[in-house]
């Protein structure tokens, strides 16, 4: 930043920086890959969802992992009952939400929360309502 001493970072320190990142790196290609196996075996369950959650918070921007959490979340939709599907929808939702956050113009997450604002069964349904503006909100002059 302007008017900020920058401070020379020393070699242990920068050695120490590296292997953080060989670390944090070992952990993210083996979820990766425990979730391309995941998806190559067909397995659709709570793990998987759990895994690509863990690998989205913090890439927000990996299509595939988006694309398998939507067969997962399908495949949900007809094993669980429709009480659960809703909640799990919504959970869904809350982590777009934090993925947002992290990156705002990821376009996959953006999709995904689309998508899954078409599905959730409860919200759309005759309870939702219509929308109504903001008390003291201004209307646009035309």
């Amino acid at each position: 930043m302007h008017g900020r001493v920058k401070l020379k970072s020393t070699a242990q320190q920068e050695e120490e920086k590296r292997k953080e990142r060989e670390k944090k790196l070992k952990v993210y290609v083996a979820a990766r890959d425990a979730c391309f196996s995941k998806r190559k075996e067909g397995t659709m369950d709570d793990e998987g969802l759990q895994i690509t959650q863990q690998l989205l918070s913090s890439n927000p921007d990996f299509a595939t992992l988006w694309n398998y959490r939507r067969e997962i979340l399908q495949h949900q939709e007809t094993v669980r009952p429709e009480d659960e599907v809703q909640k799990l929808y919504e959970e869904e939702l809350s982590f777009l939400e934090g993925c947002l956050k992290v990156n705002p113009k990821s376009y996959g997450s953006w999709h995904h929360r689309g998508w899954v604002s078409g599905r959730i069964p409860a919200r759309l349904g005759p309870r939702a309502g219509p929308v109504r503006p903001l008390p003291g909100a201004r209307r646009p002059q035309l």
